[in-house]
C-alpha cells in the first residue's frame, strides 16, 4: 500500500509533517524573551551571591561529609534554588508537571543545571519534592534580603547589571489571605474527611497481607457514608428539613466511629507484624501515625458537628476544625465583594517604588493588628545593610492609628498611611507627597495579585503551614529576579537607543 506523506493533524491540533529528518529551529520572539530571562535570572544568582549563600546553608549541619558527599550537597543546594525559582515563574505548577517540563526542554534542563552531555539527568518528581524542601521560610527569607541589599547599595548592584542602585527609602505595605489548598468547611464534610482518610489507610494495610476481622469491607463503608452525605445534601431542600439533618448526622457518628475502630485495629497489627509487609519501619510509622491523627480528630469533628447541626449553636471562631488536614488556617474576614471571609493565613508584603519586595511574612497563628505587623517589618528591613533605610511610608487605612504615626516620627519617616478619619484623609490628600505615595500605594493589591495568582499559582499546593512558607519565600524571590530581569531588559533598550540616537 502507497505510503501517504501528506500532512496531518495530529491529536493536539497541530500541522505535522512525516520529516522527522530536519532540523527543528525556533523562530519565536516570546521564547526569545523567556530565554533572555531566564539568562538574567541566572546572571543574578551568581552575580549576587545567593547561590553561593544557598550553598553554605546546605553544608552548615553536614560537618562529616568527604570531599566528594559536600560537592554533591554543594551541587544539590544549587539546583533546590535554581528548580524552586523556575517552578514558581512557571506558575507553581505539580512536580510531575515540572519534572516532564524540565525533562523536555534543553533549555529549563540547562537553567535548572541538570543537562547533561548524555541527556538530562536527576529530574524526577520525587527530586524536584525534596529540593523543595532543602531550605526552611526563614532560609528563603535571609537569600531575598542578600538580593535585597546587592540591589539596594551602589557599590554592589553593579555585580548584577544594574547601572544604579534601586531606591529603597520608600516601603509600601499591604496584607492579604493566602488561601489554604482546601474545600469550603463544611461542619458534617468534615467527618467523611476523617472517614477517607482511614479507609485509604485500610486499604492499603489489608493490601500488604495484614488483615483484621472486619463486618464490612473498606469499599462497603466509603459507600456508606457517601450515600449519607449525599442524603444530607438534598436534606435542605424538602420538609422538615432541620429534623431529618439531624437523623442523618445521628447514623453518621456511629459509621465513622466503628470505622476509626478498624483503622485503630488495622494500625496496630500493622506495626506487629511489619516485618511480614513490603513496607520499611519508616513507612509502617508514617502510615500508624496518619491512623493515630486521624483517630484524635474523630471526637472533635462529631462535637462540632453536633453543636451546630442537632445543638443549633455556634462555635467559637479560635475552637473552630476549617479542615482535617490544615490545622494551621483561620477565618479571615475581609468584607470583599462577593467574599466576606476567605481560609487561610495573612500574609504581609512591603515593597518598595520599584516593586521589589522587600519583606513579607506568612503568620501561622492569627495576625496581630496590622499597626503591629507594620512595626515588626521595619524593624526587619530597617537591619538591612542598605545605602539609605526607609524614610516613607505608605499603607491603607487598616495600618493607621496613633502608634503608627508615634513610631513613624520616631523614625523620623514620613507618614503616609491613610487615616481613617474621612475628614483628616481629605485634608491630607492636599499634600502633594501623600497623595502620590497613596496613588502609588494602590498598585500594591496589584504587586500582591502578580505574587498570589502569576507566581504562587493562586492556591499553593503545598500542604501543611511549613511547607506554605517555603512556597512563599521562593515565590517572593523568584518575582525580585523575574523584575530584575526585567530592569535589565529594559536598561539593554535604553543603551540601544542611546546607540542608535
Amino acid at each position: 500500500m502507497e505510503q501517504n506523506n501528506e500532512p496531518f493533524r495530529d491529536q493536539v491540533g497541530y500541522q505535522t509533517h512525516l520529516c522527522p529528518d530536519l532540523p527543528v529551529v525556533v523562530q519565536n520572539a516570546d521564547y526569545e524573551r523567556f530565554a533572555a530571562m531566564l539568562g538574567d535570572v541566572e546572571a543574578t544568582l551568581r552575580g549576587s551571591g545567593v547561590e553561593d549563600q544557598a550553598v553554605c546553608m546546605a553544608l552548615e549541619n553536614c560537618p562529616g561529609l568527604d570531599e566528594a558527599g559536600r560537592a554533591r550537597r554543594a551541587r544539590f543546594a544549587v539546583e533546590a534554588v535554581r528548580g524552586e525559582v523556575l517552578r514558581k515563574l512557571q506558575a507553581d505548577p505539580s512536580f510531575r508537571a515540572f519534572s516532564v517540563s524540565v525533562a523536555c526542554s534543553a533549555l529549563l534542563a540547562r537553567f535548572c543545571g541538570l543537562l547533561e552531555i548524555d541527556g538530562v539527568r536527576r529530574s524526577s518528581k520525587s527530586t524536584a519534592e525534596r529540593r523543595s524542601k532543602l531550605f526552611s521560610a526563614r532560609q528563603w527569607h535571609d537569600l531575598n534580603r542578600t538580593l535585597t541589599e546587592v540591589c539596594g547599595n551602589t557599590d554592589l548592584c553593579a555585580d548584577i547589571g544594574l547601572e544604579q542602585a534601586v531606591a529603597m527609602d520608600v516601603c509600601l505595605i499591604d496584607t492579604t489571605c493566602l488561601e489554604a489548598n482546601i474545600h469550603f468547611p463544611v461542619d458534617w464534610v468534615l467527618l467523611r474527611d476523617v472517614a477517607e482518610t482511614l479507609l485509604k489507610a485500610i486499604k492499603l494495610i489489608r493490601g500488604a497481607g495484614v488483615l483484621c476481622r472486619m463486618t464490612q469491607g473498606a469499599d462497603e463503608l466509603a459507600r456508606e457514608m457517601s450515600k449519607l452525605c449525599i442524603a444530607m445534601t438534598h436534606a435542605r431542600r424538602g420538609k422538615d428539613a432541620k429534623r431529618e439533618r439531624k437523623r442523618i448526622l445521628r447514623e453518621m457518628k456511629p459509621l465513622l466511629r466503628r470505622t476509626g475502630e478498624h483503622a485503630r485495629r488495622h494500625a496496630d497489627k500493622l506495626l506487629a507484624q511489619r516485618a511480614r509487609t513490603r513496607f520499611s519501619e519508616r513507612e509502617a510509622a508514617r502510615i500508624a501515625a496518619r491512623v493515630q491523627e486521624k483517630l484524635g480528630q474523630i471526637e472533635e469533628v462529631i462535637r462540632q458537628a453536633h453543636e451546630r447541626i442537632i445543638g443549633a449553636r455556634q462555635v467559637a471562631s479560635k475552637d473552630k476544625i476549617l479542615s482535617v488536614h490544615e490545622p494551621d488556617v483561620h477565618v479571615i474576614v475581609r468584607g470583599k465583594a462577593g467574599r466576606a471571609a476567605e481560609f487561610g493565613n495573612t500574609l504581609l508584603i512591603g515593597e518598595n517604588e520599584a516593586g521589589l519586595i522587600t519583606d513579607w511574612e506568612l503568620h501561622r497563628g492569627r495576625a496581630p493588628s496590622e499597626p503591629q505587623q507594620l512595626k515588626e517589618s521595619l524593624a526587619r528591613q530597617n537591619a538591612y545593610d542598605l545605602d539609605e533605610s526607609v524614610n516613607a511610608v505608605a499603607a491603607d487605612r487598616g495600618f493607621g492609628a496613633k502608634k503608627t504615626s508615634a513610631l513613624l516620627e520616631e523614625m523620623q519617616a514620613y507618614d503616609a498611611t491613610c487615616p481613617r478619619d474621612v475628614g483628616q484623609l481629605r485634608e491630607r490628600m492636599g499634600e502633594e507627597r501623600f497623595a502620590a505615595l497613596q496613588r502609588r500605594r494602590a498598585s500594591t493589591e496589584a504587586r500582591i495579585a502578580v505574587l498570589r495568582n502569576k507566581i504562587l499559582g493562586g492556591r499553593l499546593r503545598a500542604k501543611g503551614y511549613e511547607n506554605r512558607a517555603r512556597g512563599v519565600g521562593a515565590g517572593v524571590l523568584a518575582h525580585n529576579l523575574w523584575l530584575i530581569a526585567r530592569m535589565l531588559a529594559a536598561q539593554r533598550g535604553e543603551e540601544a537607543r542611546r546607540e542608535a540616537a
